[in-house]
């Protein structure tokens, strides 16, 4: 198994960067924007604060949404020279969900500001935003007893291989999430290739995959800790393979319904 750096890749990583593409899905109106990022302050929602280059990133919330000053106040990295890169970068991107509909926003010109006693990073309203929400494919989740299982490689500078064994979160026929410890947060980059990554689809053969990492983050469990997430898509994936990823994800969803009618 190999993978290939963010630097052998030509598309942008974000769909916030890809209009041709996700045009449909830009808000185009400031009422709406605005709505959305009152809906990210009311839920408290966790969000992802990618910096510039796209290497660094942080976890934060949307603490205010001020109407008057056009400006949006976010919570700040634990690190203090985070936090400064952050204010230092020509632009940020905010990744996060409403209602599990992606939202991402385009943002610069932040600063480091008081409120309520401590630094925050305050941004003007962002001039462009997202919201996507793609209908095309199914997402479920997959049994956390018995959970599926992804292994992937990578290739370290002096030759040797790194693996990875990480369970599934859910899958869909356009990618799937992964958990894993979230010490390895510094192993994987946006937009980073991994091919031939093997995955265990029950009742089926294992198939050899090509992912996309699209998305880092953490997820939080019943008990309070966090671990690594990673969403990932399917790069170059066979028809024929689509066909048995889908086929596993209907009978995953038909034994969900049997359970909750009480059949199963």
């Amino acid at each position: 198994m190999t993978n290939t750096t963010p630097e052998d890749i030509s598309v942008p990583v974000f769909e916030i960067d890809q209009p041709e593409q996700f045009g449909q899905f830009f808000l185009s109106g400031q009422r709406e924007r605005l709505a959305h990022l009152h809906t990210l302050e009311r839920q408290k929602a966790l969000i992802t604060v990618y910096l510039d280059d796209n290497r660094d990133f942080f976890l934060s919330s949307v603490l205010a949404v001020d109407d008057d000053e056009q400006r949006i106040l976010l919570d700040p990295p634990n690190d203090p020279k985070l936090l400064q890169r952050a204010v230092a970068s020509p632009q940020i991107t905010l990744s996060g969900a409403v209602d599990r509909v992606k939202i991402q926003a385009r943002l610069r010109h932040q600063e480091a500001v008081r409120h309520q006693g401590r630094e925050v990073l305050s941004v003007p309203l962002p001039e462009q935003m997202l919201r996507l929400q793609r209908r095309e494919f199914f997402r479920i989740e997959t049994p956390r007893l018995s959970p599926l299982r992804c292994k992937l490689a990578k290739r370290q500078q002096d030759g040797r291989t790194e693996a990875f064994d990480y369970p599934l979160h859910d899958i869909s026929g356009g990618g799937i999430c992964l958990v894993g410890e979230k010490g390895h947060v510094g192993h994987f980059s946006l937009g980073e290739i991994f091919a031939d990554c093997r995955l265990e689809i029950p009742g089926e053969h294992v198939l050899s995959v090509n992912l996309r990492i699209r998305e880092i983050s953490e997820l939080e469990t019943f008990h309070g800790d966090y671990q690594l997430r990673l969403g990932c898509e399917f790069y170059n994936l066979p028809g024929t393979r689509l066909t048995l990823i889908e086929r596993y994800i209907a009978r995953l969803e038909r034994e969900r319904k049997a359970r909750e009618s009480g059949l199963g």
